[in-house]
C-alpha cells in the first residue's frame, strides 16, 4: 500500500467531521473499490508533494528512542526490547524479515520485504547487521495474471517470506479480478532478493464471502507449515476474525480445515483485529500477536493472545493493548517473527516515523523497528 496517496484520496472522499472517516480511512487499503478513484489519486499525488516539501526538516530520519523495553505488561508475557526505528530500510509498513544464511547467492544477510516506498509492489532491503540497510527495488515487479489492475500500487500488501524446502515463497495479498476482494497469494523465487512470481495461477486462500483474506504469516514447526491470516471482514460489515490452516509440506496448498482463533471484542481494537503471528510458549501451546485499530491513527497498536495450538482455541490476555505507542515508536503493528543468524527468536514491526496530522492521522512515514524477545 502506498499509504500516502491512499490517506489523501479517503480525506478527499469524506469529510474529517464524518463519525465514518477513522473507518474509511482503514477500508481504503482493505477495499479493491478504492482502485477506480483515478481522478482523486492524481490530486492526492499534489497535495503529498506540498505537504511533504513544507514538512519539518529530518523528520523521516529520527532515529526513535534509546534501546530499551517496549512492551512486558505483566511478568507472565514475552517481552521484547527494541532498538528503535530504523528509517535507512525506507517506508516500509507490514515488514517481514527473512534470514539468509551464507551460500545462497550471497554473504549471510537479512531481507526485510514489506508494504509501502511507492512505486514498488513489494519494496525490500538487505543488511547485514540489522542495522544498516540498503533498498534494492521490487520483489514482486510483475503480479498474478488473477490480479486485478493496481496501477497505483496499493492493494498489495503483508507479504510474509519463508524457506520451505528448497523453495523460497512470499505470501502476500493481491486484489483477486474475480470476486473483486483482497486474497493471499503464493509466489516463488529462485532466489531469496527475488523476484517472485505467481506459483499456482489462482489465491492460495479466498475467503470471499467473509470479505477476503489477508495479512498471511507462516509458522514452520517440525511436524510442518501452518498458515496465518485475517478474513476481512472490515471491508463489508463483517467480523474480523483470524484464522489458521495446516499447509501441505511444499507450502503450495492448504490441507484439512481451517480453523477461526480470534475475533476483534476488545473496546479498544475498534472492531480492527489483524496481521497475526506466532511464537512457541515456553509453558506449553503458542502467543498469537495481532495488530488491532486503525492502522493510521494513535490507536493502532499490538495484541497478544494464549492459543492451546496453532489450531485454537486462543484467548486475549489482556483488554488492553500488549504493546502501544511510547516516545519516538509511534502506532506499533505489523509485527512478523524471525529467528537471526544467531539463532535468536526476534520481532520485527512498523512504528511512525513523524507526528500525526491536524485530524490525528498519520499520512507518513513508517520505519521498521526491530526487538528481541525473552520471557517467552
Amino acid at each position: 500500500m502506498t499509504q500516502q496517496a491512499q490517506v489523501a484520496r479517503a480525506r478527499m472522499a469524506e469529510s474529517p467531521s464524518d463519525p465514518r472517516f477513522s473507518l474509511l480511512l482503514r477500508l481504503q487499503r482493505r477495499s479493491p473499490a478504492w482502485r477506480w478513484g483515478v481522478p482523486i489519486v492524481l490530486l492526492a499525488a499534489i497535495a503529498l508533494i506540498v505537504g511533504l516539501a513544507l514538512a519539518p526538516a529530518g523528520e523521516s530520519a529520527r532515529q526513535g528512542p534509546a534501546p530499551g523495553t517496549i512492551a512486558a505488561p505483566t511478568s507472565a508475557l514475552p517481552v521484547l526490547t527494541s532498538a528503535g526505528p530504523t528509517p535507512s530500510a525506507g517506508d516500509l509498513g507490514d515488514p517481514s524479515v527473512l534470514t539468509v544464511p551464507a551460500g545462497n547467492g550471497g554473504p549471510a544477510r537479512y531481507i526485510v520485504f514489506g508494504t509501502g516506498d511507492w512505486p514498488y509492489n513489494v519494496p525490500t532491503a538487505v543488511s547485514t547487521d540489522l542495522k544498516t540497510w540498503h533498498r534494492v527495488g521490487d520483489a514482486m515487479p510483475i503480479v498474478p495474471r488473477w490480479s486485478a489492475t493496481d496501477k497505483f500500487h496499493s492493494h498489495i500488501w503483508a507479504p510474509a517470506v519463508r524457506r520451505i524446502g528448497n523453495r523460497w515463497l512470499m505470501y502476500v495479498t493481491v486484489p483477486d479480478r474475480a470476486s473483486h476482494r483482497q486474497c493471499i497469494a503464493v509466489t516463488e523465487s529462485k532466489k531469496p532478493e527475488g523476484p517472485y512470481a505467481d506459483a499456482l495461477g489462482h489465491p492460495l486462500v479466498c475467503q470471499s464471502a467473509l470479505g477476503g483474506s489477508i495479512d498471511a504469516s507462516v509458522v514452520v514447526t517440525s511436524t510442518g507449515p501452518t498458515l496465518l491470516w485475517k478474513s476481512d471482514g472490515n471491508c463489508c460489515h463483517l467480523p474480523a476474525t483470524l484464522w489458521s490452516q495446516t499447509l501441505r509440506a511444499d507450502g503450495l496448498a492448504v490441507t484439512g480445515t481451517p480453523h477461526s482463533l480470534l475475533q476483534a471484542d476488545e473496546k479498544w481494537q475498534q472492531g480492527v483485529m489483524e496481521e497475526p503471528a506466532a511464537i512457541p510458549n515456553s509453558a506449553g501451546g503458542w502467543w498469537l500477536f495481532y495488530s488491532g485499530g486503525f492502522y493510521n491513527g494513535p490507536g493502532y497498536a499490538i495484541g497478544i493472545a494464549s492459543c492451546r495450538t496453532l489450531s485454537g482455541p486462543c484467548e486475549e490476555r489482556s483488554k488492553s493493548p500488549y504493546a502501544a505507542s511510547v516516545p519516538g515508536q509511534r502506532s506499533p503493528g505489523g509485527l512478523e517473527t524471525f529467528v537471526d543468524l544467531q539463532g535468536r527468536l526476534r520481532v520485527v514491526f512498523d512504528t511512525w516515523t513523524r507526528p500525526p496530522d491536524a485530524n490525528g492521522h498519520y499520512d507518513c512515514c513508517r520505519a521498521i523497528d526491530l526487538a528481541t524477545v525473552t520471557n517467552t
